[in-house]
């Protein structure tokens, strides 16, 4: 079961990176740089706070381990979440439930103006169209639609894996016992 899962991601991601690259090169972009498209991290502009999440799974193991870390405009560190459960899940369904856990985390300490990346192209897209075909992502879609009204200005956007620095995060956290604050 383990090694379907990992090729069912690895498909899943090589399909999103080619899916990008087709699209950028509909859009005239003739050389990418470092800082294009989400493959380095910024900062956000001043005011808003910018979460970065990622997911991993051991099926190994039996759990899942999510990452979310927030800094500021200034590049600072804010806050730095670890969550593991143990349970198997589908990684695209374990990624949207840990950007749902992201805005939740930032109404709770109160930020008004967030930005929300993830390296989870198919499930951003999700949130951000309104043309989700994966049922698994409804009730989540539906929550973080709620939660959306909490705040001034909540976007979601793609970032790529070498850009996410959590992913390593979140792959530390099927190692812990505990949620990790």
């Amino acid at each position: 079961m383990e090694k379907i899962t990992i090729v069912r991601k690895a498909q899943q991601e090589w399909m999103e990176f080619k899916k990008a690259v087709e699209l950028e090169g509909r859009t005239g972009i003739a050389e990418i740089t470092p800082n294009q498209h989400g493959r380095s991290w910024r900062p956000p502009i001043e005011g808003v706070y910018l979460i970065n999440t990622d997911a991993a799974i051991s099926s190994q193991m039996i759990r899942t381990g999510k990452g979310i870390v927030a800094r500021n405009w200034k590049e600072e560190i804010l806050k730095a979440w670890t969550i593991m459960e143990e349970k198997i899940g589908e990684p695209g369904l374990v990624e949207a439930v840990a950007i749902r856990t992201a805005t939740q985390l930032g109404k709770e300490v109160g930020w008004r103006k967030l930005e929300i990346q993830s390296d989870c192209k198919s499930v951003i897209d999700c949130i951000t169209t309104d043309s989700c075909n994966n049922c698994s992502y409804a009730i989540i879609l539906e929550d973080m639609q709620k939660l959306g009204e909490f705040f001034d200005q909540c976007n979601f956007s793609f970032i790529y894996r070498e850009g996410n620095e959590v992913c390593r995060l979140a792959k530390f956290t099927l190692n812990l016992v505990n949620y990790v604050y």
